[in-house]
C-alpha cells in the first residue's frame, strides 16, 4: 500500500508539473493516473482544472477521452460548458437526450403542464436553474421574459421567506411586546395577524404603508432599465456582508442559488396556506406551532 501511495503521488506530481510546462503532453498522463487518484469524473470542480468556471474541449478530453460531448452539451455554441450545461450533459448521459435529460420537464410535458414546444422543454432556457417544467399557461414565451419572471420569483420568494417566519412570530410574541412597551395590540380578532381577509388593517398607521411603498419603489427603480440580455444573477442586489456567496466556487454558488429558489417557492406556498387557514378556521396559525 505504501508503494502504491508513493506511485500515485509521484505520478500526480509529474502530471501537474507537465501541465504547467506543456499543453500537449499532460492529457495522456492525467488520463493514465486519474483512476489511481480517485477523481470523480462527473464532478465539475475536478474537471475544471484551470478553475475558470467553464470546461473547454481539452479538459473534457482529459476525463472523457475523444468523445465529442461539446456538440450535445454546448447550447450557446461558445466552445465551453458552464456548470448548468455540464449538469444537463450528466442528465443526458443518465436519462437520455429527450428534454435534456430533465425528468421533471419530461413528466410535465406528458401530463400537459408544459407545452412540448416551450423554451423550457428544450434549448438554452431549459437549463434555467430550478426548471421543473411547470408552465401550463405558457408564460415563458422567450428567454428575456423568462429572466424577468425569474427575477420576480426570487424577490417574491425572499419576501415570502421573511413573511412565513414573521407571521407566526408576530402572533406569538406581539401581545407580550405590546404589553411591555405599553403600546396597543395590533393583532386582529382572536390574535390573528392583520390582513385583508383577517381584517385589522385599520389599526396600522398609514405612515407605515407609505414608508413601505417608498422603500420598495426605491429598491426597484434600479431595475427598471435592467438589460436582461446580459448574463446576470436574477435578484442579485450585491448584498453579501458575511461573504456566504462571493468567493465560493461555481458549484457552491449554483447550489446556493437553487436552495434560495426552492425555499422561496416553499415559503410562497406556506404564506398562502397561512392566509386561507386563518380565514377558514378563524384561528391564528401560531396555534398549530
Amino acid at each position: 500500500m505504501l508503494l502504491f501511495y508513493v506511485f500515485c503521488t509521484c505520478q500526480s506530481f509529474v502530471c501537474v508539473n507537465n501541465l504547467n510546462i506543456a499543453n500537449k503532453m499532460p492529457i495522456v498522463k492525467l488520463r493514465n493516473t486519474r483512476y489511481f487518484c480517485n477523481m470523480k469524473e462527473d464532478n465539475f470542480n475536478d474537471i475544471d482544472i484551470d478553475r475558470s468556471g467553464k470546461l473547454d474541449n481539452k479538459e473534457l478530453e482529459i476525463f472523457y477521452g475523444k468523445i465529442n460531448y461539446m456538440d450535445i452539451a454546448d447550447l450557446n455554441k461558445d466552445e465551453e460548458l458552464d456548470y448548468l450545461e455540464f449538469e444537463r450533459l450528466k442528465k443526458i448521459k443518465k436519462f437520455g437526450i429527450k428534454n435534456g435529460g430533465n425528468l421533471f420537464v419530461r413528466n410535465a410535458v406528458n401530463m400537459g403542464l408544459l407545452d412540448k414546444n416551450s423554451i423550457l422543454a428544450e434549448g438554452q432556457a431549459s437549463i434555467f436553474l430550478g426548471n421543473k417544467g411547470f408552465d401550463p399557461l405558457n408564460c415563458s414565451t422567450d428567454i428575456i421574459t423568462l429572466k424577468k419572471y425569474r427575477e420576480a420569483e426570487v424577490k417574491h420568494g425572499r419576501l415570502a421567506m421573511l413573511g412565513s417566519v414573521g407571521w407566526p412570530l408576530a402572533e406569538l410574541y406581539h401581545p407580550y411586546l405590546s404589553k411591555i412597551s405599553n403600546s396597543p395590540n395590533l393583532l386582529s380578532v382572536n390574535g390573528k395577524v392583520p390582513s385583508i381577509l383577517n381584517g385589522g388593517l385599520d389599526k396600522i398607521n398609514p405612515v407605515f404603508f407609505m414608508a413601505a411603498i417608498i422603500l420598495a419603489t426605491s429598491l426597484e427603480l434600479r431595475n427598471i432599465k435592467k438589460n436582461y440580455e446580459n448574463e446576470s444573477i436574477p435578484g442579485d442586489l450585491g448584498f453579501d456582508p458575511l461573504k456566504l456567496y462571493n468567493g465560493c466556487d461555481v458549484v457552491t454558488k449554483k447550489n446556493i442559488e437553487l436552495k434560495e429558489i426552492n425555499n422561496g417557492r416553499l415559503a410562497m406556498v406556506a404564506i398562502t396556506y397561512y392566509v386561507f387557514s386563518e380565514f377558514i378556521t378563524k384561528n391564528p396559525i401560531a396555534k398549530f406551532f
